[in-house]
């Protein structure tokens, strides 16, 4: 029998993989059929995070305003920088609804 026969392929790789042609459908990895996210470890990174963000974001707003001593940096930084603390806010908002939601399916 060759090595070829024993792989199932015609040209000696790896068999290729079950593959539905559309996103998120159809297994693709390794992965078990009963496998979870982490609901509670996700839960509380995001209600950590969430309250953090939000207190970055709002404090930087404020110092961006009030920046006018040689020391600072510049307003356009803090700006930017806010504007990052306020996305990840709201990842971490999203993600508390989505897990809320993901576990109310589950009951």
């Amino acid at each position: 029998m060759s090595h070829r026969a024993v792989l199932g392929t015609r040209h000696g790789g790896p068999a290729p993989r079950a593959h539905s042609g559309i996103p998120g459908r159809g297994r693709t990895g390794t992965e078990p059929l009963t496998a979870r996210s982490a609901l509670g470890a996700r839960l509380l990174l995001s209600a950590v995070a969430l309250p953090l963000f939000a207190a970055g974001a709002a404090l930087l707003a404020l110092w961006a305003v009030s920046a006018r001593s040689p020391g600072a940096p510049g307003t356009a930084v803090l700006v930017v920088l806010a504007a990052v603390c306020g996305v990840l806010t709201a990842v971490s908002a999203i993600d508390i609804a989505v897990i809320r939601r993901r576990r109310a399916e589950r009951r």
